[in-house]
């Protein structure tokens, strides 16, 4: 449910940065506000995991959002993207699920740990990044 509320969040400000608040800056501030929650997310995530391809996901995730920022301050705010720029968005859009894909099968039980973690988890814990567990072996 968490993470559901979570999504409609992130929609809603979407929808307020990028189609109501005054063009470019709405786009850069809500692409730049991605990308570091993004970029956190990956360091956490890294850190508290050790799950490669999550990781990789976040990364990827921060990459385009810095991609797209520089693209609404250069006045090509999204989704006003020339097609060239909507490959970035594109593959994006693909290979992110892709990563999380598998990740959920070359690491099955850290993945269904995390789920079992976030069942009962809040949007606040998204916010505030404990929605991330300790998965790491005390080795590593």
């Amino acid at each position: 449910m968490a993470a559901a509320l979570s999504g409609m969040l992130i929609a809603g400000a979407f929808v307020v940065f990028v189609s109501l608040a005054p063009q470019p800056i709405g786009s850069v501030f809500f692409w730049t506000i991605t990308c570091v929650r993004l970029s956190w997310g990956a360091v956490t995530c890294w850190r508290r995991t050790g799950l490669a391809f999550a990781t990789a996901a976040m990364v990827q995730g921060a990459l385009t959002s810095v991609c797209l920022a520089v693209l609404a301050a250069m006045g090509h705010p999204f989704p006003n993207l020339a097609p060239d720029s909507l490959v970035l968005f594109a593959g994006a859009v693909i290979t992110g699920p892709l990563l999380l894909m598998i990740e959920s099968r070359v690491n099955k039980a850290k993945m269904q740990q995390w789920s079992a973690h976030m069942e009962h988890g809040s949007v606040w814990d998204i916010v505030s990044g404990r929605d991330i567990p300790r998965l790491r072996d005390h080795g590593a």
